[in-house]
């Protein structure tokens, strides 16, 4: 059931904000996302919590944003800069509350380059700890995290231009193979009378996949995208492909940043005009029923 309104707020991206004074940014993504329901209940719903959490909670204070109250915790894929904050934030929050996410988040993550090797790139915690402090849900299928609201669980692979990262791995069965990120996921957020607004964290699986994903799941035109892209190191053919693929969906605005890149996000910028704006720590936007 759509929401009438929802309100969108980075706690942590790599980029500080200047509205407010002391705002931090930190290389990671965390989002709160506060929706009011038909019913008159607000729900408050945070998407991923930074690489570590002295951020989020130092930007919440700043931004008058208590975190107890939080209803759920989802996270969108295992990496370091989206998971550090995880067990930091729940002490803070000091009650049990859901933590949702795909069952491949606890695997080990690896990333191997040329020049260096990280062994811990993945969720820095076990899951007896997350399990110790929160109630942990795990699961590959979309699942409504409030009325308005989805998690959209394990994304279909459809486009030949989206890969997942080379320098990305992962141990099965014993193995080192290479880590098709399948944990990689958003949430989708439906608003009466405007839409469906897609939320993402780094966007492994494709953020044309994604939006896809997400209007099916909510069976409404994806309308708005924010978070982070991974169009960092993509061709430019890949970006004018994502961009073209974006608006044959409906895509009318983007929020981006995180890992986005530079490049990418000045052609969207042509693209979208005022319809494109870059986020940071801080960044607020709003979505109501028209």
């Amino acid at each position: 059931m759509p929401c009438t309104r929802a309100e969108v707020i980075i706690l942590v991206d790599d980029y500080a904000g200047y509205n407010i004074r002391g705002l931090l940014g930190q290389h990671g993504l965390s989002v709160l996302v506060k929706v009011l329901e038909k019913s008159g209940r607000t729900y408050k719903v945070l998407l991923d919590v930074g690489q570590d959490s002295s951020a989020l909670i130092h930007n919440s204070k700043l931004l008058g944003i208590e975190l107890h109250d939080i209803d759920v915790i989802a996270l969108s894929h295992r990496h370091y800069d989206h998971t550090g904050g995880i067990l930091g934030v729940l002490k803070n929050i000091d009650r049990r509350v859901p933590v949702v996410a795909h069952p491949d988040v606890l695997k080990p993550g690896i990333v191997i380059y040329e020049s260096r090797v990280d062994f811990n790139a993945g969720l820095p915690c076990s899951e007896s700890e997350l399990r110790e402090l929160s109630n942990l849900i795990l699961a590959r299928t979309p699942m409504q995290l409030a009325p308005s609201i989805w998690w959209l669980g394990e994304v279909p692979r459809a486009t030949s231009y989206e890969k997942e990262p080379d320098w990305s791995y992962t141990v099965s069965e014993g193995k080192l193979i290479r880590d098709p990120l399948k944990d990689d996921t958003g949430i989708a957020i439906s608003v009466e009378g405007y839409g469906t607004v897609v939320v993402v964290g780094c966007s492994h699986s494709g953020i044309v996949n994604i939006v896809d994903h997400a209007s099916k799941v909510t069976g409404e035109v994806p309308k708005a995208v924010i978070g982070g892209l991974h169009l960092i190191s993509a061709s430019d053919d890949v970006i004018k492909k994502t961009i073209s693929d974006l608006r044959r969906l409906g895509v009318e605005e983007v929020h981006v940043g995180h890992c986005t890149g530079l490049k990418a996000e000045a052609l969207l910028a042509i693209e979208f005009d005022e319809k494109f704006k870059k986020i940071f720590s801080g960044y607020k936007v709003v979505f109501e029923s028209k």
